[in-house]
C-alpha cells in the first residue's frame, strides 16, 4: 500500500466527479485543484506524524496514540486512514465507491492508525472549512466594453466561474498580489495584442481539415492537453497528476519522498488555482471568440471594435475557435450530429492551465533534484487513449508521446492558442504566476 494508491484513487473520483452528467462535488479546476490539496495534505501529514520522516503542514495535529509504531508500514496505514476519510468529506456523491476501494485497500491494517489517519483529516477538512471556498461562483456580471469577458457566442446563456475564487485562503501563499504578481494584459491598441491576434485567428480557427500539416499538429497538441471537465476525464490537475506519475525518476523515490513530492504539486495547483483566479477577474479580459467577431468598427455591443490599427488580419464576426474538446460527449450524440466544442465561461487572462502545469511541473521537476529538461518521459492522454471520442463520438486514435518536462510545460501552455481559446500573453502570464507560486511551495516543503 503507498501514497501511489492513494493517488489513484483520487484521480479515479476526479474522473467520476464530471463524467455520466453528474453535477460535480467539486465544480472546475479550481474546486479539484482544492480537493487534491486538503485529500493529499491529509495523507502526507498523517504518514509524518507517525514515522517522523516528513514535517506536518498543519501545525495544530492531534499526537498518535501511545505505543503506535513509527515504521512506515504503520504510517501508510494512517496515510490510508486520512486520505479516505478526507475523499467521504470532499465527494460524499461517492461515499458507496469509497467504501468499496477502502474495503480493499486497507484489509489487514493497523486499525488504530487508520482511525488516527481520519483525526488527521478531520483537522484538514475543518481548517479548510472557512477558507471562502463556498462563496458563490456564477454569475452574468458582464461588461459591454471592447477588451471584456463575455459568454460564448456558441453558448449565449453562459454564466462566469469563478469570480470569487481569488478570496479563498490560499495553501502556502501569504498573498496573491505580493507572491504571486502578474501585471495587465498588453492594451488593445497595442502591436503585442496585434501580434497574438494575427497568431490565434489563424492557429486556433476550429476547422482543423483546412489547416496547413503543420497547424493540424498544433490542433493535436491543443486536444492532448485538454481535459476541460469532460466526461470520464475531468479537469486540468487530474492530467498533471498524470503526468507527474510518468516521470521515471518518481518511482525510485523513496516512499516518503513520493509523498512529498506528490503532495507538494498538489498544493501547488491549488494555490496556482486561486492565484490565476484572482489575476483573471483583476483584469476580466476578453477570449478570442469574442474579440475575434467584435474586432472592427461598427461590431460588438458598443460598435467600437477594438480600435487596433496593428492588426494585419481583420475580424471576422463568423469566427470560431477549434474550442475546448468535449471529448466523451454525453448522452452520446446520435450519428453525424457534433456536439459543440467550447469557449470555457471565465476570463482569458491568465491561462488557467499554463498556471496549473508550470507550478506542478517546477515542483516536481525541483524535488527531484533535476531541471525540466534533464526529465524525460512518456506519456499517453486520456484525450488520445485510443477509446476516449471527439464530439462527434468518433474514437480518437492512440498517441504515445516521449517529451522532456520543459517540452510538457511549453506544449501545454500553448495548446490553449492552438485551440483558440486563449492569447499568447495568456499562456506567459500563466507560466509567470505558476512560476513564482512554485518556489513559494518549494520552500513550504524543503
Amino acid at each position: 500500500m503507498s501514497i501511489v494508491q492513494m493517488n489513484a484513487l483520487a484521480l479515479q473520483l476526479t474522473a467520476k466527479d464530471f463524467s455520466e452528467g453528474h453535477a460535480p462535488n467539486n465544480a472546475g479546476p479550481t474546486k479539484t485543484a482544492r480537493a487534491l490539496a486538503i485529500l493529499h495534505l491529509a495523507a502526507h501529514d498523517a504518514y509524518a506524524k507517525v514515522t517522523g520522516l516528513l514535517t506536518p503542514q498543519l501545525g495544530t495535529l492531534p499526537d498518535p496514540p501511545i505505543g503506535l509504531g513509527t515504521d512506515d508500514a504503520t504510517g501508510t496505514a494512517a496515510l490510508l486512514g486520512a486520505g479516505l476519510f478526507a475523499a467521504e468529506q470532499l465527494y460524499p456523491d461517492f461515499v458507496p465507491f469509497i467504501a468499496t476501494e477502502a474495503a480493499l485497500l486497507t484489509a489487514g491494517l493497523n486499525v488504530d492508525a487508520l482511525q488516527y489517519g481520519q483525526q488527521v483529516a478531520d483537522a484538514w477538512v475543518d481548517v479548510r472549512n472557512d477558507d471562502n471556498s463556498s462563496l458563490p461562483d456564477l454569475d452574468a456580471m458582464y461588461s459591454v466594453e471592447p477588451g471584456h469577458h463575455r459568454p460564448d457566442p456558441l453558448s449565449p446563456k453562459q454564466l462566469t466561474l469563478g469570480r470569487t475564487w481569488g478570496q479563498v485562503k490560499p495553501f502556502v501563499l501569504r498573498s496573491v498580489v505580493t507572491d504571486a504578481p502578474l501585471g495587465p494584459p498588453p492594451d488593445l491598441h497595442t502591436e503585442e495584442y496585434a501580434l497574438a491576434f494575427d497568431q490565434v485567428i489563424e492557429v486556433g480557427k476550429h476547422d482543423i481539415t483546412q489547416r496547413d500539416p503543420d497547424f493540424r499538429h498544433q490542433a493535436e497538441i491543443g486536444i492532448f492537453w485538454g481535459y476541460d471537465g469532460a466526461n470520464h476525464l475531468g479537469t486540468p490537475p487530474r492530467l498533471y497528476n498524470q503526468v507527474v506519475l510518468a516521470i521515471p525518476e518518481f518511482a525510485t523515490l523513496p516512499h516518503a519522498q513520493q509523498i512529498r513530492l506528490l503532495t507538494a504539486v498538489n498544493v501547488a495547483m491549488a494555490d496556482a488555482g486561486i492565484a490565476s483566479w484572482h489575476w483573471k477577474y483583476a483584469y476580466d479580459f476578453w477570449r478570442p471568440v469574442v474579440a475575434i467577431r467584435e474586432a472592427d468598427a461598427g461590431w460588438g455591443p458598443t460598435g467600437k471594435g477594438d480600435g487596433n490599427h496593428l492588426r494585419v488580419r481583420q475580424g471576422d464576426p463568423f469566427w470560431l475557435p477549434l474550442g475546448a474538446p468535449k471529448s466523451n460527449p454525453f448522452p452520446a450524440p446520435v450519428f453525424g450530429a457534433a456536439g459543440s466544442n467550447f469557449t470555457p465561461n471565465f476570463p482569458a487572462y491568465p491561462s488557467g492551465h499554463a498556471t496549473f502545469g508550470s507550478a506542478c511541473f517546477e515542483v516536481a521537476a525541483a524535488l527531484l533534484g533535476k531541471t525540466p529538461d534533464e526529465i524525460v518521459l512518456t506519456f499517453v492522454s486520456d484525450e488520445f487513449n485510443g477509446m476516449t471520442t471527439d464530439n462527434m463520438g468518433v474514437a480518437r486514435p492512440r498517441w504515445e508521446a516521449t517529451l522532456t518536462l520543459q517540452e510538457a510545460i511549453e506544449q501545454n501552455k500553448i495548446s490553449r492558442i492552438f485551440l483558440g481559446v486563449h492569447w499568447i500573453f495568456d499562456a506567459t502570464g500563466g507560466e509567470m504566476v505558476g512560476k513564482a507560486v512554485a518556489q513559494k511551495v518549494l520552500a513550504a516543503f524543503q
